[in-house]
Protein backbone atom coordinates (compact mmCIF):
# COMPACT_ATOMS: atom_id res chain seq x y z
CA UNK A 1 0.00 0.00 0.00
CA UNK A 2 1.36 3.39 -0.96
CA UNK A 3 0.89 5.98 1.75
CA UNK A 4 -0.02 9.49 0.63
CA UNK A 5 3.04 11.69 1.26
CA UNK A 6 1.02 14.40 3.04
CA UNK A 7 -1.54 12.27 4.88
CA UNK A 8 -0.08 13.38 8.20
CA UNK A 9 -1.10 16.96 7.44
CA UNK A 10 -4.56 15.72 8.44
CA UNK A 11 -5.46 16.20 12.07
CA UNK A 12 -8.50 14.48 13.60
CA UNK A 13 -10.17 16.56 16.32
CA UNK A 14 -13.25 16.04 18.44
CA UNK A 15 -15.03 19.32 19.06
CA UNK A 16 -17.19 22.11 17.69
CA UNK A 17 -16.56 22.99 14.05
CA UNK A 18 -17.63 26.59 14.65
CA UNK A 19 -14.94 27.18 17.28
CA UNK A 20 -11.95 26.08 15.20
CA UNK A 21 -9.07 28.55 14.92
CA UNK A 22 -8.28 27.96 11.25
CA UNK A 23 -8.32 30.11 8.13
CA UNK A 24 -11.44 28.49 6.68
CA UNK A 25 -14.17 26.04 7.55
CA UNK A 26 -15.65 23.94 4.74
CA UNK A 27 -19.34 23.11 4.53
CA UNK A 28 -21.85 21.91 1.96
CA UNK A 29 -24.90 23.74 0.75
CA UNK A 30 -27.54 22.28 -1.57
CA UNK A 31 -27.92 23.72 -5.05
CA UNK A 32 -31.21 25.39 -4.09
CA UNK A 33 -29.29 27.24 -1.30
CA UNK A 34 -31.66 26.03 1.41
CA UNK A 35 -29.51 26.75 4.44
CA UNK A 36 -30.17 23.87 6.79
CA UNK A 37 -28.52 20.94 8.48
CA UNK A 38 -26.73 20.61 11.80
CA UNK A 39 -23.39 21.96 10.55
CA UNK A 40 -24.77 24.96 8.65
CA UNK A 41 -27.13 25.87 11.47
CA UNK A 42 -24.18 25.79 13.90
CA UNK A 43 -22.11 28.01 11.58
CA UNK A 44 -24.99 30.45 11.20
CA UNK A 45 -25.50 30.63 14.97
CA UNK A 46 -21.79 31.12 15.69
CA UNK A 47 -21.20 33.69 12.94
CA UNK A 48 -23.54 36.14 14.74
CA UNK A 49 -24.57 37.58 11.39
CA UNK A 50 -27.22 36.90 8.85
CA UNK A 51 -25.15 34.38 6.94
CA UNK A 52 -28.24 33.02 5.19
CA UNK A 53 -29.06 36.42 3.66
CA UNK A 54 -25.44 36.99 2.69
CA UNK A 55 -25.44 33.71 0.77
CA UNK A 56 -28.74 34.43 -0.97
CA UNK A 57 -27.57 37.94 -1.96
CA UNK A 58 -24.14 36.89 -3.23
CA UNK A 59 -24.42 33.41 -4.74
CA UNK A 60 -26.28 33.35 -8.05
CA UNK A 61 -27.45 30.23 -9.86
CA UNK A 62 -24.99 27.84 -8.25
CA UNK A 63 -24.08 24.65 -10.04
CA UNK A 64 -23.22 21.37 -8.34
CA UNK A 65 -19.52 21.43 -7.56
CA UNK A 66 -19.21 25.22 -7.41
CA UNK A 67 -17.35 26.52 -4.38
CA UNK A 68 -17.70 29.92 -2.72
CA UNK A 69 -15.71 31.61 0.01
CA UNK A 70 -17.79 33.84 2.25
CA UNK A 71 -16.73 35.82 5.33
CA UNK A 72 -16.55 34.00 8.64
CA UNK A 73 -18.18 36.98 10.37
CA UNK A 74 -17.75 36.35 14.13
CA UNK A 75 -16.17 32.90 13.73
CA UNK A 76 -12.50 32.46 14.55
CA UNK A 77 -12.11 31.27 10.95
CA UNK A 78 -11.82 34.15 8.49
CA UNK A 79 -13.76 32.29 5.80
CA UNK A 80 -16.39 29.66 5.24
CA UNK A 81 -15.98 27.72 2.03
CA UNK A 82 -19.30 26.40 0.79
CA UNK A 83 -19.30 23.63 -1.80
CA UNK A 84 -22.55 23.20 -3.70
CA UNK A 85 -24.02 19.72 -3.66
CA UNK A 86 -27.13 18.44 -5.40
CA UNK A 87 -30.42 18.24 -3.51
CA UNK A 88 -30.50 14.70 -2.20
CA UNK A 89 -34.09 13.50 -2.04
CA UNK A 90 -33.43 9.81 -1.46
CA UNK A 91 -30.69 7.18 -1.46
CA UNK A 92 -30.70 7.01 -5.26
CA UNK A 93 -29.71 10.69 -5.49
CA UNK A 94 -26.82 10.31 -3.06
CA UNK A 95 -23.65 9.62 -5.00
CA UNK A 96 -20.16 9.53 -3.59
CA UNK A 97 -18.75 11.34 -6.62
CA UNK A 98 -20.68 14.46 -5.62
CA UNK A 99 -19.14 14.58 -2.14
CA UNK A 100 -15.66 13.80 -3.46
CA UNK A 101 -16.02 16.58 -6.07
CA UNK A 102 -17.10 19.08 -3.40
CA UNK A 103 -14.12 18.19 -1.19
CA UNK A 104 -11.66 18.39 -4.07
CA UNK A 105 -12.91 21.78 -5.18
CA UNK A 106 -12.89 23.14 -1.61
CA UNK A 107 -9.27 22.04 -1.33
CA UNK A 108 -8.36 23.72 -4.62
CA UNK A 109 -10.07 26.97 -3.60
CA UNK A 110 -8.23 26.95 -0.27
CA UNK A 111 -4.92 26.59 -2.11
CA UNK A 112 -5.84 29.37 -4.56
CA UNK A 113 -6.61 31.60 -1.58
CA UNK A 114 -3.16 30.70 -0.14
CA UNK A 115 -4.70 29.25 2.99
CA UNK A 116 -2.63 26.92 5.11
CA UNK A 117 -5.13 25.60 7.67
CA UNK A 118 -8.70 24.53 6.97
CA UNK A 119 -11.27 22.44 8.80
CA UNK A 120 -13.83 19.97 7.50
CA UNK A 121 -16.73 18.72 9.61
CA UNK A 122 -18.00 15.17 8.89
CA UNK A 123 -19.74 16.35 5.72
CA UNK A 124 -22.75 14.43 4.42
CA UNK A 125 -23.04 12.14 7.44
CA UNK A 126 -26.21 13.73 8.83
CA UNK A 127 -29.84 12.76 8.43
CA UNK A 128 -29.83 13.39 4.65
CA UNK A 129 -26.34 12.03 4.11
CA UNK A 130 -24.47 8.79 3.81
CA UNK A 131 -23.82 6.19 6.47
CA UNK A 132 -20.87 7.54 8.48
CA UNK A 133 -18.36 5.00 7.13
CA UNK A 134 -19.15 5.91 3.50
CA UNK A 135 -19.13 9.65 4.25
CA UNK A 136 -15.70 9.28 5.89
CA UNK A 137 -14.36 7.35 2.91
CA UNK A 138 -15.58 9.97 0.41
CA UNK A 139 -14.52 12.99 2.47
CA UNK A 140 -11.02 11.65 3.08
CA UNK A 141 -10.67 10.59 -0.58
CA UNK A 142 -11.59 14.10 -1.74
CA UNK A 143 -9.11 15.66 0.68
CA UNK A 144 -6.26 13.33 -0.25
CA UNK A 145 -6.87 13.82 -3.98
CA UNK A 146 -5.84 17.49 -3.67
CA UNK A 147 -3.61 17.48 -0.60
CA UNK A 148 -0.06 18.75 -1.12
CA UNK A 149 2.59 20.69 0.76
CA UNK A 150 0.76 24.03 0.38
CA UNK A 151 -1.87 23.01 2.92
CA UNK A 152 -0.14 22.59 6.26
CA UNK A 153 -3.09 21.39 8.32
CA UNK A 154 -6.40 19.87 7.37
CA UNK A 155 -8.58 19.31 10.40
CA UNK A 156 -11.42 16.87 10.36
CA UNK A 157 -13.58 17.99 13.26
CA UNK A 158 -16.10 15.47 14.57
CA UNK A 159 -18.68 16.15 17.28
CA UNK A 160 -18.66 12.83 19.16
CA UNK A 161 -16.83 9.62 20.02
CA UNK A 162 -18.70 7.48 17.49
CA UNK A 163 -17.72 9.63 14.49
CA UNK A 164 -14.21 10.04 15.87
CA UNK A 165 -13.79 6.27 15.78
CA UNK A 166 -15.15 6.03 12.22
CA UNK A 167 -12.73 8.66 10.93
CA UNK A 168 -9.83 7.33 13.00
CA UNK A 169 -10.32 3.80 11.61
CA UNK A 170 -10.47 5.12 8.03
CA UNK A 171 -7.38 7.30 8.40
CA UNK A 172 -5.34 4.56 10.10
CA UNK A 173 -6.29 2.12 7.33
CA UNK A 174 -4.70 4.57 4.87
CA UNK A 175 -1.43 4.79 6.81
CA UNK A 176 -2.14 7.90 8.88
CA UNK A 177 -0.26 8.33 12.14
CA UNK A 178 -1.86 10.57 14.73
Amino acid sequence: MTIHPYINHIRLVQGDIASQDVEAIVSLIPQDLEFSGRINERLMQASQANLDNFILENIYQPMVGDVYAVPGFALQARHIIFAVRPRWRDDWDREGKDLILCCRKAMVLAKCMLLGRIAFPPLASGKEGFPPERAARYLIAGILDRLDDRLKEIRIVVPDDALYKVYLDRLVSLGWRA
